[in-house]
């Protein structure tokens, strides 16, 4: 196996909006100042007058943030300190933070195979027909046998089963050709042990 050369999102300690929706909820209660722990180090919020600062390992950053409208109302964002950028994440370093360019990293789906991809993509559509259903979780489970949500129409859970079936069955024709060497495999190595 070759050695991994990118760094992935998933190994990064991050600061996202449930983050920023605590801070602010805290600092309106009147708090002076607030600390997390992460796995980077420990990081130390600020309110200097309308304005947040972070402390990680010894320095002092800018925590700037900035808001559009939504069709809801209004969705607030990290401006990422490097390239002041909008983000809904900021990742943590021991001594810096930044968003995912800035820090070079990568999503890991980025790094997957065309059956890795089709796998996902799978879980996702079984997911959004059934949700939690726990049957809906195993690819051995014939999804054409899963009972239609309730409040799902019966043309909308039609049309997405469908589309479901079509892509478990290109998966399985992709994934066929893997079966058929593991099985190659096996015959041969309970062949030759049959044989001695």
């Amino acid at each position: 196996m070759r050695e991994q050369t990118r760094s992935y999102t998933t190994a990064q300690p991050r600061l996202t909006l449930a983050h920023l929706k605590a801070i602010r909820q805290r600092f309106s209660k009147g708090a002076k100042a607030l600390q997390l722990a992460t796995r980077a180090g420990e990081m130390r919020f600020h309110l200097g007058g309308s304005s947040y600062t972070a402390t990680i390992g010894g320095r002092v950053l800018p925590l700037r943030t900035t808001s559009t409208r939504a069709g809801y109302g209004v969705r607030h964002w990290y401006l990422c300190p490097h390239c002041h950028n909008r983000a809904a994440v900021l990742f943590i370093g021991k001594r810096d933070l930044a968003c995912r360019k800035c820090w070079g990293l990568h999503y890991a789906s980025q790094s997957e195979d065309r059956l890795a991809r089709m796998r996902r993509s799978l879980f996702k559509q079984r997911a959004a027909i059934w949700g939690d259903y726990a049957p809906a979780y195993s690819l051995f489970n014939d999804c054409a046998l899963f009972p239609k949500p309730a409040g799902m129409r019966w043309e909308t859970f039609s049309r997405k089963v469908l589309h479901l079936q079509r892509s478990e069955q290109a998966y399985y024709r992709a994934f066929s050709p893997v079966v058929d060497k593991i099985m190659g495999a096996v015959e041969r190595r309970t062949g030759a042990a049959g044989a001695g």
